[in-house]
C-alpha cells in the first residue's frame, strides 16, 4: 500500500450530494427485525476436571524438541521426556553445554528459522514439540510493541508448527505426536486477574487454538499457569494432560485444581444507559463500509453523535457522481468508459485490473452514499483516508484529528482476513494481518487522541475465543486487542471487547468457500442488524470487558466451550423464578419424590445440572447394610439410581438406558460420618456427562486436597438399546447354593440380601435367583426408586459369585458399558439372573453380560460389558 498525504476528508470536501437519502428506508434496514434470540455470552473460568482419562503412548525412537527461554524449566522438560526415552533438542535464547541445543537470538527471526532449517535437516521425524516461550512475567507498558512482541513470543511456534507440520500430524504404530504450550500468565488465560499484562500471550492462544485444528491428528494441549507456580508441579501437570489427561484443548491450573473457559449466556442490563453517546464524538476504523458503516449507521439514528471515519478508501470529486449512478448504470460505465479509458491509459489491460479499479469506483461511491446518509440520520461526519499500518500517514491523521478536539470513543473495525493452514502461510502474510489489527490498536492507544474519560471497543473474532483452521495469524490478533481491551478495563478504563461470530449476508460469510465450510460444521450466521445493534448496546449498556456474539458453533466448537441456549433466561427455570408445573426443579429446590435430589443448585442448558445430597446412616439407612470392614460404602447401584433420578429431573422423563458407568473412587462414610455429594451433569453435544462427586471437608472446615470424582456415566436420550436374545437356562426350583450360604461369604446386611439362591454356576454361566428384600432401604420405609437398583445390585452380585467360585476372589464394579432396563416400576417379588462371562481385559479385570428375567423369559434389565476389578476385603 502506498503512503499518500495525510488529510482529513468530509463530505464538505466532495461535491454537493447528488444522491436523493430516503431516512426512513435507511432505518427500516438497520433495525433489527429478525425474531429475538439469545446470543450474547461472556467469558467464564470454570473448573473442569478430567472425566475420562485416554492413555497415550510416545514413540522413543522419535524425537521432542523444547523451546524456551528459561533454561532451568528447560531442563526439568527434558528430564522428563528422558524418562519416557525420547530425545529432546533445545532452542533457546541461553548458553549452555545442553546436549543438543541451539542457541539463538529470539529478537531475530532469521536466526530463530535457520535453527529450525537446521533442525529439520539432523532430525527429520520429530514427534513432538513444547513451547515455553509464554512462560515469562510480562507486563503491557506505553512503549509496548506488538509486532516486535509477536516475532519474539509467538512466531517461533508458528514457524516450529510451519517446518514440522507433517510430522507432528503424523502418528505411527499406536504412538501419540503432541505439542504442549505453555503459559504463565494467571492460571486463567488472562481472566482471573485484575493485574496488567501484556496481551501478546494472547498471540501465543490464537496460534495455540488454531494448531489444535490444523494438527488434528496429534495431541495439542495449551496450559496456562499462575506466575509463582512451581516448576516441578507445572512440569508434573503438564506431562499429565498430554499422557494421561481428557482430550480438552486449553486448560489452566490454579489452586491445584483443574480450569477452563466456557462461555455462558449472560444478559445485557439496558434499563439504564451507563454511558450515553448524546453529544459524544466517535471514532469507527474501517466505517467506511461493512459491519463499519452499519454501525456508524446504527449510532447516528439512536444517540446522533458526531462520526470520525478512518478507512483506507478514496473519496474523490467523481465519488458523488459515481453513488448517483443506478447498479445497471455503474455495470455499463465499468464495461464501456472505464474499460476503455483503462486500454488508452495502460500498455496492457486485463480484466483483473479492470475488476481492481472498479472495486475502488464502487468502495468511494459507498463511502460518499455512507457519509451523506449519517448526515441525514443527524450526526456530523470526517472522513480521514488512512492506511493503518502506515505509520507516517497514520502519526499526521491522529494529529489532524485531535486539532479538531479529542474525541469520546474509539470503535477499532479495522482488519484483514486472509485464511491459509500454517504450512502454507508467509510470514509476511501474518505479519499483514496482525498488524492491521493488533499493532493499530496500540498505535491507536498511544495516539491519545480519546480523552481519558473516552471508551474502548475492539471489534474481534470468535476465532480468537475457539481458533479455525487457516486463520492463526486472524485468532492472534483477535484475541490480542480482545486481551488488550481487558486491560484498559482493569486499569478503570471504559473498554471491552466484541468476540464476533459469521455473520449472514457480509464479509466472510459471503465468501463462496468460507460460506460453504461454515455451513458445512452446522454454524449458526448472525444478522449484522442484530450483531450492530448489540454493540451500540454494548457501548451504551454493558459492563463487561469481554462478550461473545455468537449464535451456534457447531462442529467448529470442539470442546463445547460455548454454552449454547438461544432461549436465554427463559430457558433457565431458575431465571424465570423458579419451577413452575411440569418443568425442572430449579435453584435450591428438591425434585419431589426423588430421593437423591435433595437439593437442585442448579438446572439450565448453560450452567448444566447441579444438585447436593448428604449420605448419613440416619437417612440413607441402607449404608449399614452395605459396609466393608466397618465402613459404610455408598454402593454402585445407588449412584446408578442417583444418575436415573438426575436425568428425570433434568429431561422430565425416566431414563431406560445409561451408558460408559465407571465406579471410580468409592464413597466411604468414615467413623460413620456424613458425606456430601455433587451431582453434576453437563449436556455434551447430544449426550449428557454424569458426575458424582465430593470434597474432603476437615473438621474445621477447610478442603483438603482436590475435588474427589466418585462415579461417572453419560445418558443419551437419542440412544436407541434392543434387549439381547441370550440363550436362557432351564429354571430349576432347587438351587446348588442358598442365601445362607451366599451372604456367608458377600459382606452385604438384610436390605442388599437380594439373592435368594444360585441354581448352577460354571465357568462360562452363573444362574441366580432374586428375590426382593423384606428389609425396607430407608430404614423404617422403603426406597421410591426408579432404576431397579436392587434388582440390578443381584446382577452384580451373580457375576461376582463366579469370581468368588472359580477364580478365589472378590470383586467390585469396575465399570458398565451400557445398562437397560424395561421399566420404571418397582421391582417384581421374584425374577431369575444370569451371568455370562466374557473373558479377562488386559488389566487382569473379568467382563461380563448380565440378565434379569422371569419365569417366561422376559427380560427386566441387561448390563452389557459390566466390568469387575478385584479387591481385597
Amino acid at each position: 500500500m502506498t503512503a499518500v498525504e495525510p488529510q482529513a476528508q468530509t463530505a464538505a470536501a466532495v461535491a454537493e450530494p447528488a444522491i436523493k437519502i430516503d431516512v426512513e428506508e435507511i432505518i427500516g434496514k438497520i433495525k433489527n427485525t429478525h425474531p429475538k434470540r439469545h446470543f450474547r455470552y461472556i467469558p467464564t473460568i470454570t473448573e473442569c476436571p478430567v472425566e475420562d482419562e485416554i492413555i497415550k503412548k510416545f514413540d522413543s525412537k522419535r524425537p521432542a524438541l523444547i523451546i524456551g527461554e528459561n533454561i532451568e524449566l528447560i531442563k526439568l522438560y527434558k528430564t522428563e521426556l528422558s524418562k519416557l526415552g525420547i530425545n529432546a533438542v533445545t532452542i533457546t535464547s541461553q548458553k549452555s553445554r545442553m546436549r543438543d541445543l541451539y542457541s539463538v537470538n529470539f529478537d531475530d527471526l532469521d536466526e530463530v528459522e535457520n535453527a529450525l532449517k537446521e533442525i529439520t535437516l539432523k532430525y527429520p521425524d520429530l514427534q513432538g514439540l513444547i513451547y515455553l516461550m509464554g512462560c515469562m512475567d510480562k507486563k503491557l507498558a506505553n512503549d509496548s510493541q506488538p509486532f516486535k512482541d509477536l516475532k519474539r513470543y509467538a512466531m517461533p511456534l508458528f514457524l516450529a508448527a510451519k517446518y514440522f507440520n507433517k510430522e507432528l500430524n503424523e502418528p505411527r504404530d499406536g504412538n501419540s505426536t503432541f505439542v504442549s504450550i505453555i503459559t504463565t500468565l494467571d492460571g486463567g488465560f488472562g481472566y482471573s486477574t485484575r493485574e496488567n499484562y501484556d496481551p501478546v500471550y494472547a498471540a501465543i492462544f490464537g496460534i495455540s487454538l488454531c494448531l489444535r485444528k490444523e494438527l488434528d491428528k496429534a495431541v495439542v494441549k495449551l496450559i496456562d499457569f499462575p506466575k509463582d507456580y512451581g516448576h516441578n508441579n507445572m512440569v508434573k501437570k503438564s506431562f499429565y494432560e498430554t499422557q494421561y489427561s481428557d482430550l480438552r484443548h486449553a486448560v489452566c491450573y490454579n489452586h491445584n485444581k483443574r480450569f477452563t473457559m466456557l462461555a455462558r449466556p449472560n444478559e445485557i442490563d439496558d434499563s439504564r444507559e451507563r454511558y450515553s453517546l448524546k453529544g459524544k464524538k466517535v471514532m469507527i476504523t474501517g466505517g467506511g463500509r461493512g459491519l463499519g458503516s452499519l454501525f456508524a449507521k446504527i449510532i447516528a439514528h439512536r444517540w446522533k453523535p458526531g462520526i470520525v471515519i478512518l478507512d483506507i478508501i478514496e473519496l474523490n470529486e467523481k465519488s458523488a457522481e459515481f453513488a448517483a449512478m443506478s447498479p445497471i448504470d455503474l455495470e455499463d460505465y465499468k464495461k464501456t468508459t472505464l474499460w476503455t479509458e483503462l486500454k488508452a491509459k495502460l500498455e496492457k489491460a486485463t480484466p483483473a485490473i479492470l475488476e481492481k479499479e472498479f472495486t475502488r469506483i464502487k468502495d468511494g461511491a459507498a463511502l460518499y452514499r455512507t457519509i451523506e446518509e449519517l448526515k441525514a440520520l443527524g450526526s456530523k461526519v470526517e472522513y480521514h483516508r488512512c492506511d493503518l499500518n502506515d505509520q507516517a500517514q497514520f502519526a499526521g491523521v491522529m494529529e489532524n484529528i485531535k486539532a479538531r478536539g479529542k474525541l469520546d470513543g474509539a470503535v477499532h473495525f479495522a482488519g484483514l482476513e486472509r485464511s491459509k493452514l500454517i504450512a502454507d502461510k508467509t510470514l509476511e502474510e501474518f505479519f499483514m494481518i496482525f498488524n492491521t489489527k493488533a499493532q493499530s490498536a496500540l498505535n491507536l492507544w498511544r495516539a491519545e487522541v480519546v480523552k481519558d474519560n473516552g471508551f474502548w471497543a475492539m471489534i474481534s473474532s470468535i476465532a480468537g475465543k475457539f481458533g479455525n483452521l487457516g486463520q492463526s495469524d486472524y485468532a492472534a490478533a483477535s484475541d490480542y486487542i480482545s486481551k488488550f481491551a481487558i486491560n484498559l478495563f482493569n486499569q478503570g478504563n471504559r473498554a471491552f471487547s466484541i468476540d464476533m461470530t459469521g455473520i449472514a449476508n457480509i464479509g466472510m460469510g459471503v465468501r463462496p468457500g468460507v460460506e460453504a465450510f461454515l455451513k458445512s460444521q452446522n454454524m449458526e450466521f448472525l444478522y449484522p442488524e442484530e450483531v450492530m445493534n448489540a454493540l451500540a448496546d454494548e457501548i451504551v449498556y454493558g459492563d463487561s470487558s469481554e462478550a461473545i456474539l455468537s449464535g451456534d458453533l457447531g462442529k467448529l466448537d470442539w470442546d463445547k466451550q460455548l454454552q449454547y441456549e438461544p432461549d436465554y433466561p427463559n430457558s433457565s427455570p431458575a431465571a424465570a423464578g423458579g419451577a413452575q408445573a411440569g418443568e425442572a426443579a430449579g435453584p435450591s429446590e428438591s425434585a419431589q419424590g426423588l430421593h437423591f435430589m435433595e437439593k437442585i443448585e442448579k438446572n439450565s442448558k448453560s450452567d448444566g445440572f447441579l444438585a447436593s445430597k448428604k449420605l448419613a446412616v440416619e437417612t440413607d439407612h441402607y449404608l449399614t447394610d452395605h459396609a466393608i470392614n466397618g465402613t459404610p460404602v455408598f454402593p454402585g447401584v445407588m449412584g446408578i439410581e442417583t444418575f436415573a433420578e438426575a436425568v428425570k429431573t433434568i429431561k422430565k422423563e425416566n431414563p431406560k438406558t445409561l451408558l460408559n458407568l465407571r465406579f471410580q473412587l468409592p464413597i466411604k462414610l468414615l467413623k460413620n460420618n456424613p458425606v456430601d455429594i455433587k451431582i453434576i451433569a453437563k449436556a455434551e453435544d447430544k449426550r449428557h456427562s454424569l458426575r458424582i462427586e465430593s470434597d474432603f471437608i476437615n473438621s474445621r472446615g477447610v478442603k483438603m486436597g482436590e475435588t474427589r470424582i466418585h462415579f461417572l456415566g453419560e445418558y443419551d436420550p437419542e440412544f436407541k438399546a434392543r434387549f439381547d436374545e441370550p440363550e436362557l437356562p432351564a429354571i430349576k426350583s432347587r438351587y446348588k447354593v442358598d442365601a445362607g450360604t451366599i451372604y456367608k461369604t458377600y459382606f452385604h446386611g438384610p436390605s442388599f440380601q437380594v439373592l435368594d439362591g444360585i441354581i448352577s454356576a460354571d465357568k462360562e454361566r452363573v444362574f441366580g435367583v432374586f428375590k426382593r428384600p423384606a428389609a425396607p432401604l430407608l430404614g423404617e420405609k422403603d426406597m421410591d426408586y426408579i432404576f431397579h437398583p436392587m434388582l440390578i445390585e443381584a446382577m452384580f452380585q451373580t457375576c461376582g459369585w463366579r469370581d468368588l467360585y472359580l477364580e478365589n476372589k472378590m470383586t467390585l464394579p469396575d465399570a458398565i458399558g451400557e445398562i437397560t432396563v424395561a421399566d420404571n416400576a418397582r421391582d417384581a417379588e421374584k425374577l431369575y439372573t444370569l451371568a455370562v462371562f466374557k473373558g479377562m481385559n488386559d488389566y487382569g479385570k473379568s467382563i461380563y453380560d448380565s440378565y434379569a428375567f422371569d419365569e417366561k423369559g422376559k427380560l427386566a434389565a441387561q448390563l452389557k460389558d459390566y466390568v469387575m476389578i478385584p479387591t481385597q476385603i
